[in-house]
């Protein structure tokens, strides 16, 4: 039997994984599909990761994982990260299994920055939402508060300029560079 490795009817998939069920899913995709690269700037994977339902993200997502999705294309863990409804739970152990699979934690994307970033610019979820995510995040040996992340500045000084909102985060990644033997920059000093 010939196993296809595009689906017939792209719109139909491409509907399901934003809109749809894991059910739905059946009734439009083979695995041979699963890193099919037919839509301009996202794979099915990302696709899912932007579907409106959490629960049908986290289901969705976890079948194409199953099936092989590559994890290092098109941003995924900003996707999941930029939505704006989510259940923390299951998604931070989805997003562990995205980081487990290669998708890179610092990866930094202009407008929205590192996937750390990306959770604490979304200010309709408090730190005590997030924080599922960020316990994720921080747990990440490789993660780089210093590295650059959005407009090029290191995360740690974008996240202190949110801390009205988020010092609950600041303070969590200070503490995570202190048990790392890591000093962190001082605040600059406004004239």
């Amino acid at each position: 039997m010939l196993r296809r490795k595009t689906p017939k009817n792209t719109s139909s998939l491409h509907t399901v994984l934003r809109t749809g069920s894991i059910a739905e899913l059946e009734q439009h995709y083979s695995p041979s599909f699963v890193n099919y690269d037919g839509y301009p700037g996202a794979t099915l994977l990302t696709t899912a990761l932007g579907n409106s339902d959490p629960s049908s993200r986290v289901a969705l997502a976890h079948r194409l994982l199953d099936d092989g999705a590559d994890v290092t294309r098109h941003a995924p863990l900003h996707v999941l990260l930029g939505q704006n409804a989510h259940d923390p739970e299951p998604e931070a152990e989805l997003l562990a299994r995205l980081l487990d699979a290669g998708a890179d934690v610092n990866h930094a994307v202009p407008d929205v920055g590192t996937p750390l970033e990306t959770i604490a610019k979304k200010f309709k979820f408090s730190d005590a939402d997030n924080q599922p995510f960020y316990d994720v995040l921080l747990a990440r040996p490789d993660i780089d508060f210093l590295a650059p992340g959005l407009d090029g500045r290191p995360v740690l000084v974008n996240l202190r300029k949110w801390y009205a909102l988020r010092g609950h985060l600041v303070e969590q990644v200070e503490a995570v560079l202190n048990r790392r033997g890591i000093t962190a920059p001082p605040e600059p000093v406004d004239d």
